[in-house]
């Protein structure tokens, strides 16, 4: 049914008659559509909570990289339409991302992204925390928009033996944020003693299980630096239960430094996490 609404696009309010069926579908608070634009309401999802890997790039160098934003995840998609039904497509790419653009920023927001049809870019939240969007253009028409509102699960830091052993036969791997470094070494602090006894239990239940052992870090310092760190953390890992009698032939240790972030570099919440050991099941 045709009504008139009042769209917000982040804030840049613009009158509009448009024809939209807002039905069963639960829209980002904030985020709006280009002005005239109609939901595409079986194009569309909302989880409470999931992941999306958002590309950023660094300002002053130009390099690119992923970071994987956990919370309430939106996936929104907008058509515009012409008055006899067609797609409208005499708005240029650039001009969808410009607006979208200049909405961000008024909004208080950070450009992270922008390349061709692809924009991406976080809005502060009120709690403290980020809101994440991605905005691709398809068509010179269509508007794809996938947002996550950070809000990480609360980490459980030290997981037990069947814990363990269920996500590795679930997912074939489990991240530990119980085992613990001191800063920028690779020396094993005190309170790591429960999760890794935990980790040599298992290992003692399941004879056959072999495991890369994960060492990764978060994004300060250099990636040579943190690759290196990385590395080690593992490899003592790998020691201490060597001193139980595991054998090493069933451990590969292995570093990757800052390369797999869980969480945003942004904030020191997001930085613990990357701080981590992650078990992995080799076949």
């Amino acid at each position: 049914m045709a009504k008139r609404l009042t769209w917000c696009v982040l804030g840049l309010v613009v009158l509009v008659t448009a024809t939209v069926s807002m039905a069963g579908v639960k829209e980002h608070p904030l985020i709006r559509p280009f002005p005239g634009s109609t939901l595409n309401e079986k194009s569309c999802e909302y989880k409470d909570f999931d992941a999306y890997t958002f590309r950023v790039q660094d300002p002053e160098t130009g390099q690119e990289k992923k970071i994987t934003v956990k919370g309430k995840f939106w996936k929104l998609m907008y058509t515009l339409y012409k008055p006899d039904g067609n797609w409208d497509k005499s708005h240029s790419t650039l001009a969808y991302i410009e607006n979208y653009k200049g909405a961000a920023l008024k909004n208080g927001g950070t450009i992270l992204y922008e390349k061709g049809s692809h924009l991406v870019f976080t809005l502060p939240a009120d709690d403290g925390g980020k809101t994440w969007v991605h905005v691709r253009i398809a068509n010179s028409a269509q508007q794809i928009i996938r947002v996550i509102q950070e809000a990480p699960m609360e980490q459980q830091l030290v997981f037990g033996p069947a814990e363990m052993k269920k996500a590795l036969d679930a997912d074939g791997r489990v991240m530990l944020h119980g085992i613990l470094f001191d800063t920028d070494r690779a020396t094993l602090k005190a309170d790591s003693a429960k999760q890794l006894q935990h980790v040599l239990k298992l290992l003692i239940d399941y004879p056959a299980l072999k495991l890369e052992v994960q060492g990764h870090t978060d994004d300060q310092g250099s990636d040579e630096h943190n690759l290196e760190l990385s590395r080690q953390r593992a490899e003592t890992v790998v020691a201490y239960l060597a001193l139980f009698g595991i054998d090493r032939e069933r451990l590969e240790p292995k570093g990757y430094g800052e390369s797999r972030p869980v969480a945003p570099n942004t904030t020191e919440a997001g930085r613990s996490q990357n701080r981590r050991v992650e078990l992995v099941k080799l076949r």
